[in-house]
């Protein structure tokens, strides 16, 4: 009863909603751009349709098919409604609905066929819904307005789904170096694996042979990667023990000296800006960084929005 008592309590706990408004705003964002943009430039017609109907691959069978058939205007009218979903998410306008209906739509078009869907797919539908159930609504959102203006005090958001989002990161980060088992990532091998990423033309944003004579960069780059991935199960730990900073520890007190949930999120943002700027990754980092916020609580994150504000107002 003890320990069944305490999972209530830690489940039940809450906290202001800035942090997950936040993680809401990054990924209804992203996911609304990414469907637009693949409908603005044509692409959709490529990647979710069969090819009698103008595709590339052929489509499989999906859960969905007893309910909607993926005809061309149907899948239009699938990417269409998912993006207007996505942002209502990012404004916050009925929340959890809006969450989803964005994760269903997300779920049919990237398991209409094996070009359909890739692995920041997973990452989206994931982070999707976790958001039905993180209250994000609660901050930075239509929701909350509406709320204010009936006189009704801001809306506290469970703390678990944020430290889900937390884990999903980690695990996110920690599968991918495991996979990364060849000479040319690891410690003692050539470290040559980002030279020929770089030089291979499938993911280039353009010519990136101007990059070849700089071998010991993308050395360095490489290694640092590998290094950085390995790494991301410390970014759970900083952010437990800052969690719980006034316990007792050598080792918590020793992590909360600087924090480092700073430090290893600042790298993580110069490594995907880095991807972004030479490769086409698709939503993958405007999904990644989108989670970062969770890494804080929602009560620091409403105090540096308050300074910010401040700021702007004395300026």
């Amino acid at each position: 009863m003890t320990r069944w008592l305490a999972w209530v309590q830690l489940v039940d706990r809450r906290e202001p909603a800035h942090a997950v408004a936040a993680v809401r705003i990054g990924v209804g964002l992203t996911v609304a751009l990414h469907l637009l943009s693949n409908w603005s430039s044509g692409a959709w017609w490529w990647v979710w349709l069969a090819p009698e109907d103008g595709g590339l691959v052929k489509l499989s069978r999906t859960s969905f098919d007893a309910w909607v058939e993926a005809t061309p205007g149907n899948v239009e009218a699938g990417v269409l409604i998912t993006a207007g979903a996505a942002l209502a998410l990012a404004v916050g306008l009925a929340t959890p609905l809006a969450a989803a209906l964005t994760a269903l739509g997300w779920a049919w078009l990237s398991d209409l066929g094996p070009n359909a869907g890739g692995s920041y797919d997973f990452l989206a539908a994931n982070l999707l819904f976790l958001l039905v159930f993180a209250g994000s609504g609660g901050a930075w959102s239509l929701d909350a307005r509406i709320r204010a203006a009936r006189g009704l005090p801001a809306a506290l958001a469970p703390v678990w789904p944020r430290w889900l989002i937390v884990w999903q990161l980690v695990v996110m980060y920690d599968t991918t170096v495991w996979q990364k088992v060849s000479s040319g990532w690891v410690p003692g091998g050539p470290a040559d694996a980002l030279w020929y990423i770089l030089q291979q033309p499938t993911w280039h944003r353009g010519d990136m042979r101007w990059l070849a004579p700089w071998y010991p960069v993308t050395q360095t780059a490489t290694l640092g990667a590998w290094a950085f991935e390995h790494a991301s199960v410390l970014l759970l730990v900083a952010a437990w023990f800052r969690h719980t900073r006034t316990r007792p520890g050598w080792l918590r007190a020793q992590f909360n000296r600087v924090d480092w949930r700073l430090a290893y999120l600042f790298a993580g943002l110069a490594m995907h800006l880095g991807i972004e700027s030479a490769m086409e990754v698709g939503a993958f980092t405007g999904l990644t960084l989108a989670a970062y916020p969770a890494a804080f609580s929602g009560d620091e994150v409403a105090r540096w929005a308050r300074s910010l504000s401040r700021r702007r107002g004395r300026g």
